[in-house]
């Protein structure tokens, strides 16, 4: 998600885009396959017949799950339909979104908006999928998902404030404040290692195979991807190339 503060963005920004072949991103969101991924949705995401969320979660959660919907005025009946780990993804989204901010104003949908573009088209290409993507959340085990539940629920009256600040930070290009920020939030230890951890090591192959040849590329991650001793940055500096932050004009 993003909001309309991040834009217009720095020329550098730009800039770099114009003379770059490819635009590298998590996924390509601009095209999925969305029958498969309803069909995966309602496989992985979804209770079947009678069964439902209160059958899995305590009631201290379902309390709780309640009073987030009564907030955000929805149902708790279409909450009780889906798994802890949907749960937990639209209780840490719908208060920004509520708030004001929007996944059409996000950084990956801008390029790949101007990436389709006349006079700047760009060979697209995806690191993962929004499959494998589902994959990774749908898999992890009851007790990890119901404890992603508890901490999504617990920061969701703090997530706007929080998205707000990350946002500046990214703004700013203060990357110790906002590695801090992120890791403040960043759920059970089981999840962040498989969101970040576990994933940033091919994040940086894809990159290196691009600054390795003659290609030039510009590459769209999550912030959280990027910073830290494990982040895609440092695994590249780690592998002997120079990083260096760009100071934006003013």
């Amino acid at each position: 998600v993003g909001s309309k503060d991040m834009y217009p963005l720095p020329k550098e920004f730009e800039d770099a885009f114009a003379s770059a072949k490819t635009l590298i991103v998590e996924v390509d969101i601009n095209h999925l396959d969305m029958q498969k991924l309803q069909a995966m949705m309602l496989s992985k995401g979804m209770y079947a017949d009678d069964d439902s969320l209160w059958d899995h979660v305590s009631a201290e959660t379902r309390k709780q799950v309640e009073q987030f919907c009564d907030k955000y005025e929805m149902p708790a009946m279409i909450l009780a339909k889906m798994k802890p780990w949907l749960v937990g993804i639209t209780a840490a989204t719908l208060p920004m979104i509520k708030a004001g901010m929007d996944p059409n104003l996000g950084i990956d949908k801008y390029f790949l908006d101007k990436a389709s573009q006349d006079g700047q088209k760009k060979n697209v290409v995806e690191i993962e999928s929004a499959e494998w993507q589902m994959n990774l959340l749908s898999g992890f085990s009851d007790a990890v998902q119901a404890k992603l539940l508890t901490a999504s629920l617990e920061e969701a009256n703090q997530s706007i404030e929080r998205g707000k600040k990350i946002q500046d930070l990214w703004m700013s290009g203060d990357t110790a404040k906002l590695e801090t920020a992120l890791h403040e939030d960043a759920g059970p230890p089981e999840v962040e290692k498989a969101m970040l951890q576990d994933r940033n090591p091919h994040m940086a192959d894809v990159a290196e195979q691009y600054l390795k040849g003659k290609e030039q590329a510009f590459f769209v991650v999550g912030a959280a991807h990027l910073v830290g001793k494990d982040g895609v940055v440092r695994i590249l500096e780690k592998r002997g190339y120079k990083i260096q932050q760009v100071t934006l004009a003013k």
